[in-house]
This record gives C-alpha cells, sequence and structure tokens, in this order.
C-alpha cells in the first residue's frame, strides 16, 4: 500500500518523474542510470523507491494513461532471461 501524503513533498524524485525513466528506457532501467541522465541523484531515486512502496499496478496505471487505447495491440512481455549462473527457467 502507498502512503498517504499528509503535507507538500520537497522530494525531488516522485512517481511521474520516475515512469518517464522506464518508459524510454528499454535496456538499464535502474537507479544510477536514472542518476546519470538526471539531476537527481542516485540515493533520492532509491529513497523515493523505498518510501514509496510502488507495486507494479502502481506504475501500470501511471503508464496506461499516457496509452492511446484506440486500436492496436498492447504486448507486455514479462520474460525473465537466463543467467550462466542460474538454473533453467522451465517455461
Amino acid at each position: 500500500m502507498r502512503r498517504k501524503i499528509t503535507k507538500p513533498t520537497t522530494a525531488e524524485c516522485d512517481l511521474p518523474k520516475y515512469m518517464r525513466f522506464p518508459l524510454c528506457e528499454p535496456k538499464s532501467a535502474t537507479c544510477t542510470h536514472l542518476s546519470e541522465l538526471s539531476d537527481m541523484s542516485h540515493d533520492r531515486v532509491n529513497c523515493f523507491l523505498q518510501r514509496e512502496n510502488v507495486a507494479p499496478k502502481d506504475l501500470f496505471l501511471e503508464a496506461a494513461a499516457r496509452l492511446i487505447l484506440e486500436g492496436g495491440t498492447l504486448f507486455v512481455d514479462d520474460t525473465v532471461r537466463d543467467k550462466p549462473y542460474t538454473p533453467i527457467t522451465q517455461l
């Protein structure tokens, strides 16, 4: 559950700012990479994610507001690629 905001925030990172990054960055959506591309520090992004307790549904709802849902197909691939040091994933 996301926290209820009781007073105005002075945080540099918020959900709309954070969401612009993973929507545009297909390969390396990390706090470090976001801090390299923006004026926010890695710590501020990390604190935001820990403080807000953002769930996948929250991220989807933020992204869904930007989608044009007239015609077309939305395809989401949540496949996790195997790494050499992990057991093989059965599909």
